[in-house]
């Protein structure tokens, strides 16, 4: 496996929503670093260096009881450097009842603030509303295979925004390489209308953001990424491991206002369970156990 933005779209947003099984020993562990709205707007600006290698995505989930959406918008090697840019918006629909609905947008330009979260890729983005909600929308055509598919939505933050990787780290594949990570809503309240096909259902439910972005040639990095958050609770938890030459991993856990972070070497993660995509034949894993300790 290499990484989830190569794969079928259904199998690899599959992936964002593993199952966990985690045991904490938690003692006073490290804060988490804040971040701020401008930290969210998009950050490329062409200096020469590996252009072709720069990569940013912004992702989006959504659950409620019978809808679950995935949302990604994609920057990489966006001025076309090495013939094979993406600008693209892809989006994972599964509604109750009904077959799960993908489908994606590639595009030739974005239009974006570098002082605040505003993206626009050709009808779909994302902006910030008042002080700190963030308003979600875009739309897909139908295509042979996949219905149409269009969203609007709003995600207000119940929990701070953090870094998980909030210096550039190495990933081990090419010298100069590095990826930054920010989880900007760990837990977040939506709301909203989603349609696939001819169905159109309101949206109230629980909802995740992050934002990643550095320069690293994509297909060599697997990602395994969960949220999980219960709001009425004071409760969310994000979870990442980037495997590479290097191995980065992150684990925040926020309880009633207050964070703890795990260090890297105290993630432990093993393979539970897996699945294999009758068309494709690969193998995806989709269940993991999780062991960390903040203590110092």
């Amino acid at each position: 496996m290499k990484t989830i933005l190569s794969r079928p779209l259904a199998a690899r947003m599959a992936l964002l929503t593993a199952l966990l099984t985690i045991i904490f020993l938690v003692s006073p562990g490290l804060g988490a670093v804040e971040a701020s709205a401008e930290d969210d707007a998009y950050h490329y600006m062409k200096n020469g260096i590996d252009d072709q290698l720069y990569q940013e995505w912004w992702r989006f989930s959504v659950q409620d009881n019978d809808t679950q959406l995935m949302l990604l918008y994609l920057l990489s090697d966006p001025d076309n450097i090495s013939q094979n840019g993406k600008i693209q918006v892809q989006a994972l629909a599964m509604l109750d009842g009904r077959a799960a609905a993908s489908g994606s947008h590639q595009s030739r330009g974005f239009g974006g603030d570098r002082r605040s979260p505003m993206l626009e890729i050709d009808g779909s983005g994302f902006s910030l509303e008042g002080d700190s909600d963030l308003h979600v929308w875009g739309a897909l055509e139908e295509r042979p295979g996949s219905e149409a598919m269009s969203w609007d939505l709003t995600f207000q933050p119940l929990a701070s925004p953090w870094f998980a990787i909030p210096v550039q780290a190495h990933l081990g594949l090419l010298a100069g390489d590095w990826i930054k990570w920010l989880v900007y809503m760990p837990s977040s309240q939506v709301r909203g209308r989603l349609t696939t096909g001819n169905k159109t259902v309101d949206v109230m439910g629980k909802g995740y953001h992050d934002h990643a972005w550095g320069r690293f040639p994509l297909a060599d990095v697997r990602m395994t990424t969960a949220w999980a958050t219960e709001p009425l609770e004071g409760f969310s938890l994000s979870f990442a491991e980037i495997t590479g030459k290097q191995r980065l991993a992150f684990l925040e856990l926020e309880k009633d206002g207050k964070s703890i972070i795990f260090p890297q070497n105290k993630i432990k993660l093993t393979e539970i369970d897996g699945y294999s995509d009758n068309k494709t034949g690969l193998g995806y894993r989709s269940s993991y156990r999780v062991e960390a300790e903040s203590g110092e």
